[in-house]
């Protein structure tokens, strides 16, 4: 049985493969080449171990640490298809299944068909790769600090934890040579709250699975290709977009960027310059804001996606007052006399109820009257009384009025 390295610390979430070999290298001080020899692996220059690690190394690295090699898996880009994008290895037909499925911002008929060649999505090209980290969990790490393997795409603009921008930095990941400094080390900018609900959904799609939208729980692997398709859409030429050009110029315009972030030649996102990433994934935040307040309405079929759940709610009125418990019949009655004793129109509400149904019946009218007579005995010396007993006394008829 191989023994396991005695120093292996757990893997935080969401973090690369490379960061957390670099700090478990540096238990031992040596290299993660070193490291990986150690199990039976020569790595080359070629070799990106957060892209696609060399098949076999993930069973190794879980013997030799007890981590599950599905955890290990999904810390390389690999490890999320076919949810993130379709396969690590490009295909010809790769641009159009995944970004061409969706529709936000435009109708389908403005949406052009494009074969690119060597494209995955989300990963951009080696010539613009680049290095994000966030300034806050530096501060909060020794070296060599730990970092997220989505950092490394143009998938996130702020950390899911401390909600601050991704800065870019020069040099190897982990080490942040140039930030050594405190003085030359940027400071945690907060991200918008458009910024923030977009990565937070990014977040947990990439965690979860899913992701809640305001209508919708849908799948992560639909989260990304929405999100994608907003970045496409955004960056669509003007011929392309046709009058809804309206759209996107007005997401730009709120962005505070030049349409498609000034880009003058179609290219696709991923072979973009870092700063145009960075602004075209702002602008789709705030599409989705200005689609989710109702500000804009999107044209595509699935842009009912950010529309908030129609409210059908009924009004549930005023609460019955109650008084306690249901009065017997004995109570009632007994309540329906005491209130004719002072009240003329009870009285005669009262009487003309005795004899509703027996109006004809001359014995049941008279003993009626001469049960009122007798109890309005009890009235004398009241104004109220006096009249009732006039009234009741020489009336042939049911009492109307008094």
């Amino acid at each position: 049985m191989t023994a396991r390295w005695p120093i292996h610390p757990r893997p935080i979430p969401g973090e690369a493969l490379t960061s957390w070999l670099h700090r478990i290298a540096d238990g031992y001080g040596i290299t993660v080449d070193d490291l990986a020899f150690d199990i039976g692996y020569s790595l080359d220059r070629d070799t990106d171990l957060d892209l696609a690690p060399p098949e076999g190394l993930i069973e190794q690295l879980a013997i030799q640490t007890g981590v599950s090699s599905d955890r290990i898996h999904g810390m390389s880009i690999s490890g999320y298809t076919p949810w993130l994008l379709d396969d690590v290895e490009p295909g010809p037909d790769a641009f159009s299944t995944y970004i061409r499925q969706l529709t936000v911002l435009l109708p389908e008929r403005n949406r052009r068909r494009r074969t690119v060649s060597s494209w995955r999505a989300w990963v951009p090209t080696a010539a613009v790769r680049h290095h994000r980290t966030c300034p806050q969990c530096v501060r909060d790490s020794t070296s060599p600090h730990p970092y997220l393997v989505v950092w490394s795409l143009p998938l996130m603009l702020s950390c899911p934890v401390h909600h601050c921008w991704l800065e870019h930095h020069d040099g190897p990941p982990g080490h942040y040579y140039a930030w050594r400094d405190p003085s030359s080390a940027p400071e945690p900018q907060r991200a918008s709250l458009a910024i923030r609900r977009m990565d937070d959904r990014t977040w947990q799609a990439l965690t979860a699975g899913v992701v809640d939208l305001p209508r919708h729980r849908i799948h992560a692997g639909t989260w990304f290709r929405l999100l994608r398709t907003v970045v496409d859409e955004l960056g669509a030429t003007m011929s392309e977009c046709g009058a809804a050009q309206r759209l996107t110029r007005e997401v730009w315009q709120r962005a505070g960027y030049p349409v498609r972030a000034g880009q003058a030649m179609w290219r696709p996102f991923e072979a973009q310059t870092l700063q145009r990433q960075t602004r075209t994934l702002e602008a789709a935040a705030i599409a989705m804001r200005v689609l989710e307040n109702g500000h804009l309405t999107g044209l595509g079929r699935d842009a009912a996606l950010f529309l908030p759940e129609p409210d059908t709610s009924l009004d549930p009125g005023k609460p019955l007052v109650t008084t306690g418990c249901p009065k017997s019949l004995n109570e009632a009655l007994h309540d329906a006399v005491e209130d004719a004793k002072q009240n003329p129109d009870s009285a005669r509400q009262l009487f003309n109820l005795m004899t509703l149904y027996r109006s004809d019946d001359d014995e049941h009218v008279h003993r009626v009257r001469n049960d009122f007579v007798s109890r309005s005995g009890k009235w004398r010396g009241s104004r109220v009384g006096n009249c009732r007993l006039r009234r009741l006394r020489f009336s042939g008829e049911p009492v109307t009025s008094v």
